[in-house]
């Protein structure tokens, strides 16, 4: 997990600063698990018998993600 400090500077690293980089790639895995979890609880959502005829899933996927990690 990258900290982000108060001051990146220019990510280019050394001295204790973040790289960009490294900052970047960690905010895509959590969004990606956001993501996924979001889209779990979507699908149980549908199965549950005691739900409202909604298909939640359908109606509540988030869209992919535009960034992804090279």
């Amino acid at each position: 997990m990258a900290k982000v400090p108060k001051h990146i500077g220019k990510g280019e690293g050394g001295a204790g600063v973040a790289q960009l980089p490294a900052i970047f790639y960690d905010l895509i895995d959590d969004l990606n698990e956001l993501r996924n979890k979001q889209i779990a609880l979507l699908q149980k959502l549908d199965a549950d018998a005691g739900t409202a005829d909604t298909d939640y899933a359908a109606t509540l996927t988030p869209a992919p993600l535009k960034t992804v990690k090279e």
